[in-house]
């Protein structure tokens, strides 16, 4: 059984792939073919008693821990850069990290190595949720699109 053709591109690709022997066939149906070959594949023993209930009903548990949390900080003085983040674990842990950067920057450019700091720092912890929260206006509104970045510093950062 064919079905009928209901868009004009697919009418004129399907003129187009006839002159060659090349036939359309749906996604959908191809993605079930292969289902159904695979079972013809592998078929089911006999022996095997199918059940609908799960002999763990913990298998479908999912367990949504809440966000860490880091504020972060930076500042520039003219011998170089201080950026300062702080972890807070979501048992309220909390882990203070301060660092000197040699280089001398503006307060907005420390403020986003602060965060880069910050972000990497929970890659490496395997934080997988994280609340970001900073007293800069500007790069928070930046990161959040609100804010364009001007400042041509800042482009590699942001």
């Amino acid at each position: 059984m064919t079905r009928p053709i209901l868009s004009g591109r697919l009418a004129r690709w399907s003129i187009l792939f006839n002159q060659y022997e090349i036939t359309y066939t749906p996604q959908k149906v191809v993605k079930g073919q292969e289902l159904a070959d695979f079972l013809v594949d592998h078929p089911l023993s006999v022996e095997w008693d199918l059940s609908d209930e799960f002999p763990d009903k913990n298998v479908l548990f999912i367990e949504e821990l809440p966000p860490w949390t880091m504020f972060f900080d930076g500042s520039a003085r003219r011998n170089g850069a201080g950026p300062g983040v702080v972890l807070v674990s979501p048992d309220r842990q909390i882990f203070p990290f301060s660092f000197v950067l040699g280089e001398t920057c503006s307060n907005n450019a420390a403020e986003y190595q602060a965060l880069i700091i910050g972000l990497e720092m929970a890659l490496d912890m395997d934080i997988i949720q994280l609340d970001i929260y900073d007293n800069s206006k500007l790069i928070i509104n930046q990161l959040l699109g609100i804010y364009d970045v001007k400042k041509e510093d800042l482009f590699p950062y942001h």
